[in-house]
């Protein structure tokens, strides 16, 4: 029995979090042996199954964790990491997020170990991480790794499509097809995301006003550091009765059952789970087209729409043209879960993975 071994910061709700928990679920279903290490806990956190040995190094909470952590409390989890690897002795060590990746070398210099880790890229690697000493490092351990794994083809293209760089796209959840969608008497449009610059919901929001009837509103889930701002945005455009910052949702039922158009906005991805999901559901999207991640999930005008970052007026008319035509938002729907179920289920994904690390790890 093969032995995989994830190390992540925590299982929170975040985009590699969600990953790392499906591929875990899924390959001890295909009857793999997978333990996931993680820097603190929490309470909310991606379901595991029972079969999944998840260790925790601090036992801490994010915000203790936060707290606590300087040099002294950083050199004792690396350690700790280093001692629990060892004891798990597994056969694939798979760090998520640069950081991970560059803690879980470290932790593992002078040990066996270290030419069975697997790098992970999970966002653009032109962006992050913007530390250039750190994309330096990122960038020596992805040449020196026999595996690498990448969420799309541009991200692949950035590392000049190298011989070890394999593209995995993020997995869908099987439940995320159980949802049920349900009518509405309004066009409920939803927003999912950090409220941050990179996802731009200034841009959502603009376009949403030129566009916005009494029978619309916009839904954007997620906490960040441009809530006051974006508050301040929505009363100043007079949007108070159409617009909600519902705040974070742990209900992907709540979020996509009775939305009729997802919106992607960002300036930059990695691969966008929100946008999977959404889709998966069959939900009509429109995304900008960033330069990694929508383009290899919205082929355009066929399974939803991309329109070029930053642009208000296009999205303002995308926006329109689905608002006021629900027969173009069910074809758009319709496609988008049927490309989704056929691309992206973690089945499948899973499959390949293990297929990536069982036979080219061994050449």
């Amino acid at each position: 029995m093969k032995n995989y071994l994830f190390v992540l910061p925590s299982l929170s709700k975040g985009g590699a979090e969600r990953v790392v928990s499906i591929l875990a679920n899924s390959l001890v279903e295909k009857g793999k042996k997978v333990t996931i290490i993680i820097h603190f806990d929490t309470k909310d956190k991606y379901y595991t199954d029972k079969k999944v040995k998840v260790v925790c190094l601090s036992n801490l909470n994010e915000e203790e964790y936060r707290k606590k952590i300087n040099m002294f409390y950083l050199v004792k989890l690396l350690f700790d990491l280093r001692k629990n690897i060892k004891k798990e002795d597994p056969d694939y060590i798979i760090p998520f997020l640069w950081t991970t990746c560059i803690r879980t070398h470290i932790a593992l210099l002078l040990t066996k170990y270290n030419k069975n880790v697997f790098h992970t890229v999970r966002n653009n690697p032109n962006v992050f991480p913007k530390n250039s000493f750190l994309k330096w490092y990122r960038n020596f351990l992805i040449k020196k790794s026999k595996i690498t794994f990448v969420q799309n083809l541009s991200q692949k293209q950035y590392f000049n499509n190298a011989s070890n760089i394999f593209v995995i796209p993020n997995p869908v959840s099987d439940d995320i097809f159980k949802i049920e969608r349900k009518e509405n008497d309004y066009v409920k449009i939803i927003g999912v995301g950090r409220l941050e610059k990179q996802k731009n919901f200034e841009m959502l929001i603009r376009a949403f006003s030129k566009v916005k009837t009494d029978k619309t509103k916009l839904v954007i889930y997620g906490e960040g550091t441009q809530k006051k701002y974006l508050e301040h945005l929505i009363s100043e455009l007079e949007l108070n009765d159409n617009v909600i910052l519902y705040g974070r949702c742990e209900s992907q039922e709540v979020m996509y059952s009775d939305a009729k158009i997802f919106i992607l906005s960002s300036n930059f991805e990695g691969m966008p789970n929100t946008l999977l999901e959404a889709m998966s559901v069959g939900i009509p999207c429109i995304s900008t087209n960033c330069e990694t991640g929508p383009k290899d999930i919205i082929i355009n005008n066929k399974n939803g729409f991309l329109i070029p970052v930053n642009n208000v007026e296009e999205l303002a008319t995308k926006l329109n043209y689905l608002i006021n035509d629900k027969k173009l938002r069910d074809k758009l729907g319709k496609s988008a879960r049927t490309y989704i179920e056929d691309n992206y289920n973690s089945s499948k994904i899973t499959s390949d993975f293990v297929t990536i690390c069982e036979s080219e790890a061994n050449q």
